[in-house]
């Protein structure tokens, strides 16, 4: 996604909040690719991408009168994707209907050039923020790169909390 782009998908949805709905068809238009992009990459499933991206542009609609006009509008759509399509990967996950996860066809795998390019900024973007964090809340959330289970004990629960909501702090500071 260009910076154009960017712009034009934030003012959007900053009229719409406004109460402008003449901009819908042209905000669905703008923000339906990069949040199936989204969705797609990260539930590796084209049924549940297409789920979690429908569910997550419902809640991003849903909740647009939440939306602070002064902050990052874009940021926050795609927060809220990123969070549906966790979900779905979730829920999959817990009804155990990925047996291995090398299964599923290599077409899903490969990202297209706007995953790539949306990965990527986010990506370069959070670890920038998790390394300016402090060790302890860094190891606090490495079982997120590394895809162990975190621990379960209230101590490390509460640590992992207190690093998310410092990150999501960060992260609202910088992009909204």
């Amino acid at each position: 996604m260009t910076p154009a782009e960017r712009a034009e998908l934030n003012r959007l949805l900053v009229r719409f909040s406004d109460g402008d709905r003449s901009v819908f068809a042209s905000l669905f238009e703008r923000l339906w690719p990069p949040t199936l992009a989204i969705a797609r990459r990260i539930t590796k499933h084209e049924a549940d991408a297409e789920d979690a991206a429908q569910q997550g542009v419902l809640k991003i609609f849903d909740s647009i009168a939440d939306l602070d006009p002064t902050r990052n509008a874009v940021a926050w759509a795609f927060s809220i994707a990123t969070y549906e399509a966790l979900t779905a990967r979730r829920r999959r996950q817990r009804r155990a209907e990925i047996a291995n996860a090398d299964d599923h066809d290599r077409r899903d795998d490969r990202p297209l050039a706007d995953e790539q390019v949306i990965e990527a900024e986010a990506r370069a973007a959070l670890f920038e923020m998790v390394g300016s964090m402090a060790d302890r809340d860094r190891a606090a959330l490495a079982h997120l790169w590394t895809g162990d289970a975190p621990p379960t004990d209230e101590t490390s629960r509460k640590r992992r909390l207190r690093a998310v909501d410092r990150l999501r702090a960060a992260w609202r500071k910088l992009y909204g």
